[in-house]
């Protein structure tokens, strides 16, 4: 069987396509053919390239090579420069090393051209520079030694010379050593390479076939008019806009050709058979009415440009000769609507189109050419009255003109005297007591949901539900809180919205503009959508369009309805349509959400969001400033703002509030830059206020996160040089896997049981906004010790699914800066890396000071100081918690510990022969600690609900978790401690699922059981939505594929597959999901469907066979076949698509007749019934989907 070629990295086929070729290959096809019999050879019959032939290629690579060089052969790429002479010479014999080689041709390039920008010279000249590894180094290693002795010096050097070299590194990532940098190549183009779009086999889109139409009617016109330019037309038989019918019958032929020229000749659709057909009968025997006078007039010119010179021709027409806007694939902007604070007195915001115009004809055109884009036409020449009869339109006007401009003379008269706010009071009423109740109970019974006791059942029916958590206690809780308001229940609901919205278009748009009734309840539907859209989704102009038709229209589909005519004419009403329903959603629609609700994510409902009228918002906002006295921010005017900001680079923060479960949590962005006016006046503190009349003039400020870069990669270096001051601090699942495997292994002790662990999890409360400031300054000072930092810049070719980026990152000088960089999960090219500037310790000191003593925020229209606690959008803000909290660790909590251990070993508990040994992690302020001490883990227990005074440190009381009990704790109610209906009890921690007994680890599901969990997706509309389908299950998978769920050295064989089955669970549920949320817009295929999924368990089984090559100190044991993968993810398919049968009749036999091909239903083994009984699943069967 032929060995498959290896794929060429996404990064280089980007830019090289074919061109990208591996070293080996690229070797063979440098060899020339056989030169010299084996005897003739200078090898003197040994076998070399030259006399090897056929067998040359075994000569390169055999199977006593090591690793490391079949490596280099097989994973480096390499690219030939496109001006590079051809290998003249070839001789396999080499003479001198492949040090002197590499030395040597660096010097010849250079001396050449001192200039150049090959990567091989740039690292060349840093080999005085002992923290980075040059292209000297890398390219004499003992691989590229052993592969000069097969090649020889003179394809050597050809190959220095001439290539662009690419280097393996771990995780499939590559490294750039020499040719031209692929990053200036990035950022020549441009810092974006966009993907080409497909889809050129499409049919026309109407701005295509208008332009065609129009640019062969004028083309015909102008053959006409040079053959009888004196030729009138002195009967209504033939009128211009029959000629540009007919014209377009001829376009649309050409078209069909232009399409098909590249394709085989294929016999036109059925539609376009007959629009041909009406075509032709409509020119034999038809023909419209007149659109101008039957007087001498002359044809219409070649061209349609902004000046238009005729005589005679009807206004109203050459209004439509103009191109109309061309709005086809275009998406509609929802951040109009998001997090506007501006509270206006109109039905719309105050700067809209309608509320600055006078409701007369002159009002009507501006907005006319507003819509449709037709005010680039300038009238030259005598102009005609409009001459339409009432025959052509069944509208009371002459005209599709005309009745457009009265249409909107009543729009903008209906729209300034719309009674809106008595529309929102009857739509979107104030939650009521009992609403506010109800909404409280159902929370609160979610909430519930993550903290099950053991043997509890799911309730089957909602109103058993609510009856059992709508209690006494609950509404005395909530009158007692209904004063202040709560921002989870006081939302407008989505169907009120939108029946909020239908009432005012109902109210001020023309019943003709919004078509017949039927019509009424699509546009109400495609107006759901987009209210219901979620954070991050996009919403098309093809989803304002779904099943909105030109029949539904009277006032479009009665024109000139009695001619027949399919024309030009029929473009000119698809594109009037276009630019209405546009104009509607994009104009009328958003503007009247942003005028009168307070659109906004929350975190407790994931990616939705939610709508507050903006008089409920402003109250709600008022009690969350009141909270910030005391959460100890500080109040400025302008001319304190102005002084702080005089003596820093970088500006201040926006911030605004978030909706949460049980309040407003304050987000500020730091990522922006700012501004603030110049030479402003202590009168005019509030912003509010008029400012005086002329030009207003700003100082701009750079952002925060921008002025923290240097401080940020010193702070990273100082995390990988010296990790012990960083405590027990972990940052990622990798960080977790290294620390848990050595301690399960030492407490096991070789048998294959663990001994009784104590396990407790407890939370910092409000870890960022109590941390105290000048103890995080004394911190730091002991972690930025020296007096210089030396920072290195690096480039890396970043990889997305549609373009390419370039990454300039910023890190301290070490000797691992490429395998730090190695983890990333896109795929990149690590090009080059310069030395940066020194950075002194006193830059350092002053950045952070500012940093933390004067963070200044707007909040609104008003400056706050943050005087406790450090901001959380900061991009050292997690370093800064986790090297104060290790600091703590390391000068209160291990001594405490330590102690604890010498004094237990003379009670009766502990066995004095051995000592307690014990883990404690930290994920930033989330603690999980594990000791085989029953004395040590209830000391620590202790201390921790103490406190730490001098840090301003506290637990959460309502977040601790154990796995013992405590005399005197018996009233402890925690929401870490969850139990699912097999009676097995766990503690949840960072997403993750710790087994009270064994220790074996599993993912938390729980997250998911407090909303559906459609709301935590984002579907993709545009584009081809099989491979975003596939792309989102591969992403589904790709976090529950960590070595720390299946490897044995934590979970037993049962609990891995259990692992993989849940992880297939999930992402059916989430696939289905998807699914029917596509479904409204386009159905797929049965294929389809089945394509994904095998997709899906190809990823799944890709990725396990890469855990085997984790790199940490003990590797992972992975113990399950890939049959076993496969069988495991079909039976959670058809599990949970059975449920949802309906939907999936074809699918589901698909799936079972696959799932007997795997032949594992036979014989299963106990790991595999374990696994698949779903009541060892029973937290994931309970989340709705």
């Amino acid at each position: 069987m032929a060995k498959k070629k290896r794929r060429v990295p996404d990064v280089l086929w980007r830019l090289f396509h074919n061109h990208a070729r591996t070293l080996f290959e690229t070797i063979k096809s440098l060899i020339p053919p056989l030169q010299t019999s084996a005897a003739d050879c200078r090898c003197n019959g040994r076998g070399c390239l030259s006399c090897g032939g056929a067998n040359s290629t075994a000569f390169i690579l055999t199977p006593t090579d090591p690793p490391e060089y079949r490596k280099l052969l097989n994973h480096c790429f390499v690219v030939l420069d496109e001006n590079a002479p051809a290998l003249s010479v070839f001789q396999p014999q080499h003479r001198r090393s492949q040090f002197e080689i590499v030395r040597t041709t660096i010097e010849m390039m250079m001396s050449e051209h001192p200039t150049s920008s090959n990567l091989i010279l740039h690292d060349y000249y840093k080999t005085s520079c002992p923290s980075s590894i040059s292209a000297l180094d890398l390219l004499t290693s003992e691989a590229w030694c052993l592969l000069l002795k097969r090649v020889g010096d003179v394809l050597m050097v050809y190959i220095l010379r001439n290539f662009s070299i690419f280097l393996p590194l771990p995780q499939n990532k590559l490294h750039q050593v020499a040719g031209f940098p692929i990053s200036d190549l990035c950022l020549t183009s441009s810092k974006r390479t966009a993907l080409g779009s497909a889809g050129s086999g499409k049919r026309k889109t109407t701005d295509e076939m208008w332009s065609m139409s129009m640019k062969h009617l004028c083309s015909r016109l102008r053959i006409t008019k040079e053959e009888s330019p004196k030729e009138t037309l002195t009967s209504g038989g033939d009128s211009c806009i029959s000629k540009g019918s007919h014209s377009l019958a001829a376009g649309q032929v050409s078209s069909n050709h232009c399409l098909s020229s590249n394709r085989k000749r294929k016999r036109p659709n059925s539609w376009q058979r007959r629009r041909k057909r009406q075509l032709l009968a409509t020119h034999e025997a038809h023909s419209l009415n007149p659109c101008r006078n039957s007087t001498e007039i002359e044809e219409p010119p070649s061209t349609l440009p902004h000046k238009i010179h005729t005589v005679g021709w009807c206004s109203c027409c050459l209004v439509f000769c103009n191109p109309l806007k061309d709005i086809d694939e275009v998406i509609i902007s929802r951040n109009a609507m998001l997090y506007k604070l501006e509270n206006c007195s109109t039905v719309f915001p105050r700067k809209h189109i309608l509320n600055s115009l006078k409701h007369n004809s002159s009002g009507a055109n501006n907005l006319f050419n507003e819509i449709f884009g037709s005010c680039g036409v300038t009238i030259n020449g005598q102009i005609s009255p409009c001459v339409h009869t009432t025959k052509c339109c069944c509208t009371r006007a002459t005209c599709l003109y005309h009745s457009l401009i009265r249409m909107l003379e009543v729009l903008i008269r209906k729209s300034q005297c719309c009674r809106h706010l008595r529309l929102l009071e009857k739509h979107c009423p104030i939650p009521s007591l009992d609403e506010v109740l109800e909404r409280v109970s159902f929370e609160d019974y979610q909430g519930n949901q993550s903290t099950v006791n053991p043997g509890a059942k799911d309730p089957k029916h909602s109103d058993e539900l609510m009856g059992d958590s709508f209690s006494s206690e609950t509404r005395e809780r909530s009158e007692a809180q209904h004063s202040k308001i709560r921002p989870s229940v006081c939302y407008s609901l989505k169907k009120q919205v939108v029946s909020f919205i239908w009432a005012v278009c109902r109210n001020i748009v023309p019943p003709d503009l919004l078509g017949i009734p039927s019509n009424w309840r699509i546009l109400t539907k495609n107006i759901s959508r987009l209210i219901q859209m979620r954070r991050y989704e996009k919403f098309s102009f093809n989803q304002c369009l779904h099943k909105v038709k030109i029949s539904r229209f009277p006032l479009l589909s009665g024109m000139f309805k009695d001619c027949g005519g399919i024309g030009a004419l029929d473009v000119v009403k698809h594109k009037v349509l276009h630019c209405w329903i546009f104009w509607f959603f994009s104009y009328l629609v958003v503007p009247l959400v942003q005028a009168n609700f307070y659109v906004t994510e929350t975190e407790h409902e994931n990616q939705e969001v939610l709508y507050y009228r903006k008089s409920i918002w402003n109250q709600v906002k008022a009690e969350g400033r009141a909270s910030l006295n005391d959460q100890q921010f500080l109040e400025l005017d302008v001319p304190s703002v102005s002084k702080i900001l005089r003596n820093r680079a970088f500006g201040f923060s926006r911030a605004r509030f978030r909706p949460k479960k049980n309040g407003l949590r304050i987000l500020e962005n730091l990522k922006a830059p700012s501004r603030i006016r110049v030479k402003l006046a202590s009168q005019f503190s509030d912003l509010k206020k008029a400012y005086p009349m002329g030009k207003v003039k700003y100082e701009y400020f750079r952002s925060v996160n921008c002025a923290l870069r240097d401080l940020h990669a010193v702070l990273k270096g100082v995390q990988v040089k010296e990790p012990v001051k960083l405590g027990s601090s972990v940052f990622n699942y990798n960080d977790v896997y290294n620390k848990l495997v050595p301690f399960l292994m030492n407490i096991k002790n070789g048998s294959a049981t663990i001994p009784d662990a104590y396990i407790i999890v407890s939370d910092v409360a409000k870890a960022f906004d109590t941390i105290n400031q000048d103890k995080l300054l004394t911190v730091m000072e002991s972690i930025v010790s020296d007096e210089e930092y030396a920072l290195e810049k690096s480039f890396q070719v970043v990889c997305t699914k549609r373009s390419l980026w370039v990454n300039q990152n910023l890190t301290l000088a070490h000797d691992n800066i490429i395998p730090s960089n190695a983890f990333r999960p896109l795929h990149h090219v690590f090009v080059k890396q310069e030395r940066g500037r020194n950075v002194k310790k006193g830059e350092l000191t002053f950045y952070l000071n500012e940093h933390i003593k004067r963070n200044v925020l707007l909040m609104d229209t008003k400056f706050y100081l943050q005087c406790l606690g450090i901001p959380q959008g900061s991009v050292i803000s997690s370093l800064l918690c986790s090297f104060y909290y290790g600091y703590l660790e390391n000068n209160l909590i291990f001594p405490f510990l330590e102690k604890v251990c010498k004094s237990g070993n003379g009670c009766e508990d502990e066995l004095v022969e051995h000592m307690p040994k014990y883990l404690l992690l930290r994920l930033i302020d989330d603690f999980l600690f594990i000791s085989t001490s029953r004395l040590q883990a209830s000391s620590f227990f202790c201390r921790l609900r103490r406190g730490f005074h001098e840090f301003n440190c506290y637990m959460n009381e309502e977040k601790f978790g154990l796995n013992f009990d405590m005399n005197h704790l018996l009233g402890l109610r925690s929401n870490r401690l969850y139990a699912g209906d097999d009676g097995i009890s766990f503690l949840r921690w960072s997403g993750l699922f710790v087994n009270c007994c064994t220790l074996e680890i599993q993912a938390d599901y729980t997250r998911y059981l407090s909303t559906h969990l459609s709301s935590t997706q984002t579907v993709i509309w545009k584009g081809r939505p099989v491979r975003e389908l596939k792309s989102k299950l591969c992403r589904y998978l790709r976090p529950k594929c960590h070595p720390i769920f299946f490897d044995s050295n934590i979970n037993s064989a049962a609990v891995v597959r259990l692992n993989i089955y849940q992880a297939f669970l999930l992402c059916a549920m989430k696939f289905h999901c998807y699914i029917s949320d596509l479904a409204r817009i386009a159905r797929l295929s049965t294929k389809s469907y089945f394509d994904v999924l095998e997709t899906s368990l190809r990823h799944m089984k890709k990725r396990i066979k890469h855990i085997k090559k984790f790199t940490s100190e003990i590797p992972p044991i992975i113990e399950v076949e890939m049959g076993e993968i496969e069988w495991l993810g079909l039976i959670a398919y058809i599990r949970v698509l059975m449920r949802k049968q309906s939907r999936y009749r074809e699918l589901l036999p698909l799936l079972k007749s696959k799932l007997m091909a795997v032949r594992y239903p036979e014989s299963l083994s106990p790991a595999l019934k374990y696994a698949t009984d779903d009541i060892h699943s029973s937290t994931l069967w309970k989340i709705r989907y």
